[in-house]
């Protein structure tokens, strides 16, 4: 896929890199645990739903990826529409229920207020959260933690508009980590080496998801955690355009 603007083009390429090496690590869970099942003859329900689990991760990964740099392509003339913040909140957690299960961490959906929908690209918006489900949701089971694991998907309103994000017990993760973490996506295998041992690749894409759609990720706290978050408009600042 082209990409006309040369800055996107190499932020793309750059990204295509931290995917690659993000899917490393559950294509080689796959390949194991598929190599045990053929050495033993058969695969016992907890492996098959590890291989299913670890596959779905990387294939939505894939997925995001790609709507990612065809929403970037388009991003001069895409055409943002009303999209239920809540509804695709509660979409997103329940395609990662099973994913947070895996790894023994507790989702939970917030939303905080009653408002209208927001301007946003439906499927990117919901592609965005996923991929910055999947990547909190495995940096929350690394962590050193008292207590049980919970990521928050969560939005509320804010004078600047609608905060949409994700949400955990993050210490390593502040401001300056974060933009340091951005400059190096495609130059360094972890970018963010005290969050998680992956390259954190759910976390770039979903950032360049926000971007195609005039926003991005920063740093932003929600009910005393930490995590990553994006400003979106509400839908009825369309009258005023």
């Amino acid at each position: 896929m082209e990409i006309a603007d040369n800055g996107g083009q190499l932020r793309a390429d750059s990204l295509l890199l931290s995917v690659a090496e993000h899917l490393k690590v559950p294509l080689t869970t796959i390949a194991r645990q598929a190599e045990l099942g053929q050495l033993t003859g058969q695969v016992n329900l907890t492996d098959a739903a590890a291989i299913r689990t670890q596959a779905m991760a990387a294939l939505t990964l894939v997925d995001s990826y790609l709507l990612g740099l065809e929403l970037l392509s388009k991003q001069a003339s895409l055409e943002l529409e009303p999209v239920s913040v809540a509804s695709t909140l509660t979409d997103a957690a329940h395609d990662l229920e099973q994913f947070a299960r895996h790894y023994q961490v507790q989702l939970e959906v917030v939303i905080g207020g009653k408002f209208g929908p927001v301007l946003s690209h439906p499927g990117g918006l919901r592609a965005a959260l996923l991929s910055l489900g999947f990547a909190l949701v495995e940096a929350q089971a690394t962590q050193d933690l008292k207590g049980p694991r919970r990521v928050i998907l969560a939005t509320h309103r804010t004078p600047l508009g609608i905060v949409t994000g994700v949400y955990g017990q993050y210490e390593a993760l502040n401001s300056e980590r974060w933009r340091t973490a951005l400059g190096l996506v495609g130059t360094a295998r972890q970018p963010l080496t005290n969050l998680m041992p992956g390259s954190g690749a759910g976390l770039f894409v979903a950032d360049t998801i926000m971007r195609s759609m005039n926003t991005r990720l920063r740093v932003g706290r929600y009910l005393r955690q930490s995590g990553l978050a994006a400003t979106l408009q509400p839908s009825q600042q369309l009258s005023f355009v």
